[in-house]
């Protein structure tokens, strides 16, 4: 008997030792027990006692100096913005540039979408990512927006926030007010690009409810999914295609912004539609950033499904899912859905 109780026990010894070295079957793991689907990052550019640190600073109108980046994912239906999974999704980080989500649909929103611009002296030779502006060359607002979206031109972020604001200054004025107004209550935003300022920062779930709000505006998604464009500078066509690596991987894929500065580690905001279903994600200083975004995309897609309001309130589900009832007001019933688990373990609560 004794024999026969040791080698149980080594077999649960090694069983243990081998899922810490291989990580599950594929990185993969599981919801059960608390367990991230994500890989853990030894990697990421933060620690535990700065993100606890992070983590207690109470909400205020000044910004704050954000000392060392944060690590955060959320996964969110984009109409109901309810979270489907998530992980430290309130802990502020430096966004890089998926920051040009804002950007984006601030430009679209305040400015036509065929005017042209003439480029700013403050807009040439921003460092990092660019689309080559020269003082003086003439672009339209809608070739700008391509140029920020597909190639992350900081150049083409700057002249869009000028000839929006009249500054940069005032241009992130403009960004904090509209991150407010959508609900992103624990970001403040320094620029248009997401160049290295430590008063820049934002938090995973503040940013899927921006890219939530920016996939309401029609002109957003035609950009932010397509993956090439022809743009004009100065009567000369330029042809550019767009970084983000999920359209060739991902089924449904129709956005939306990649981030990279060595502070900021690898950051990305991902959407895809399948079924009706649109789906944003966020992951911010994730060195494994497009695999752990297809985890969160697949986990999304493969145990959630938009449900009809009515079929959701009369089902006997036995976990109960609050839904805000304001979804309803002037609202056709048989027209409002709501994402819920498949196997029809959840009922529907308004309040």
């Amino acid at each position: 008997m004794k024999i026969v109780k040791k080698c149980l026990l080594a077999v649960v010894v090694l069983t243990v030792i081998a899922l810490s070295i291989f990580g599950g079957i594929n990185g993969i793991y599981s919801l059960e027990n608390g367990k991230s689907i994500l890989k853990i990052d030894k990697n990421c550019n933060t620690n535990d006692e700065t993100m606890a640190k992070q983590a207690s600073i109470e909400n205020a109108d000044a910004p704050f100096e954000l000392q060392r980046q944060g690590r955060g994912a959320v996964c969110m239906e984009q109409s109901t913005h309810r979270i489907l999974w998530s992980e430290n999704e309130h802990e502020k980080c430096y966004p890089a540039s998926t920051t040009k989500i804002l950007t984006a649909i601030l430009a679209i929103e305040n400015l036509p979408i065929e005017k042209i611009v003439t480029v700013p002296k403050a807009a040439e030779g921003v460092e990092g990512s660019s689309i080559y502006l020269r003082c003086g060359q003439k672009i339209s607002v809608r070739d700008l927006l391509f140029g920020l979206m597909l190639r992350s031109g900081n150049d083409a972020a700057v002249a869009l926030a000028i000839e929006t604001s009249g500054s940069v200054e005032d241009f992130a004025m403009l960004m904090n007010l509209t991150a407010k107004s959508v609900g992103a209550v624990n970001s403040h935003f320094s620029n248009p690009h997401g160049l290295d300022d430590k008063t820049h920062y934002t938090t995973a779930y503040d940013m899927a409810l921006i890219a939530a709000y920016a996939y309401q505006n029609d002109e957003f998604c035609k950009i932010a999914s397509a993956k090439k464009a022809t743009i004009n500078v100065d009567g000369e066509n330029r042809y550019i295609a767009n970084k983000n690596k999920l359209f060739a991987i991902y089924d449904g894929a129709n956005g939306v912004k990649t981030g990279y500065t060595k502070r900021d580690g690898r950051c990305l905001v991902g959407g895809a539609k399948r079924e009706g279903m649109q789906v944003v994600s966020v992951v911010f200083n994730h060195s494994d950033m497009w695999n752990d975004t297809v985890r969160m995309l697949d986990f999304a897609f493969d145990n959630f499904k938009m449900t009809p309001i009515e079929q959701g309130l009369l089902s006997k589900g036995e976990n109960k899912v609050i839904c805000p009832s304001a979804m309803l007001e002037n609202a056709d019933w048989s027209r409002v859905y709501y994402p819920m688990k498949k196997d029809g373990s959840e009922r529907l609560v308004m309040f």
